[in-house]
């Protein structure tokens, strides 16, 4: 064996492996700093860059308008039915309505589960798209499931919504452009998002 081509091969081999530790290090150091920029913004955000639903630290609706002309109708956590009125999966559903003579848009919504029995708590915000408008007299529903339907928005598989299977309570915050700020809040019974209740 020649010595000096192991030493050569040798020294490769660690500068390779360098290479490999100092690319995972800034690639963890990267991911550090998405993640802290994100919960130290202003105005949180649903979704990190890889698109997933996250949970947020604080509400960052702003609204302080006294026009009463949205209402929140009915709100669901559980035994929800679709169109059809056949059974669909558990999911947060909330139906909006505007009691003003103009659309109502700018639709903004600030959820919060919360399990008593764990002191576990955990926020979501959503801005909903420009598209989502209530026109005058009208009332229209938005869904908080991963489905892709129509008015049906993205959630976190992961949140406790879906993992805990305590009852816990649900509060939301409903805010619209030029419409005073409506709230709710009701409590999913115990067993999970999918087991008959």
């Amino acid at each position: 064996m020649n010595p000096s081509r192991t030493t050569a091969h040798l020294r490769i081999r660690t500068g390779v492996l360098a290479l490999g530790l100092f690319s995972s290090l800034l690639a963890i150091a990267a991911c550090g700093s998405s993640s802290n920029s994100s919960s130290g913004s202003s105005k949180p955000t649903t979704q990190s860059a890889g698109g997933q639903v996250l949970p947020v630290t604080a509400n960052p609706i702003n609204n302080t308008s006294t026009n009463a002309t949205m209402t929140i109708a009915s709100v669901l956590v559980e035994n929800n039915v679709d169109a059809n009125g056949k059974a669909a999966s558990d999911h947060l559903e909330i139906a909006i309505g505007n009691t003003g003579a103009t659309d109502l848009g700018g639709f903004e919504i600030f959820y919060t589960f919360t399990d008593p029995t764990t002191a576990i708590s955990e926020s979501y915000y959503a801005k909903l798209p420009d598209t989502f408008t209530i026109a005058a007299g009208a009332t229209r529903i938005a869904h908080f499931d991963n489905t892709g339907a129509v008015d049906h928005f993205a959630v976190n598989d992961y949140s406790l919504y879906y993992i805990d299977t305590n009852a816990f309570d649900v509060s939301l915050i409903v805010s619209a452009t030029d419409a005073a700020v409506q709230t709710a809040t009701l409590q999913k019974d115990a067993g999970g998002a999918e087991t008959a209740d």
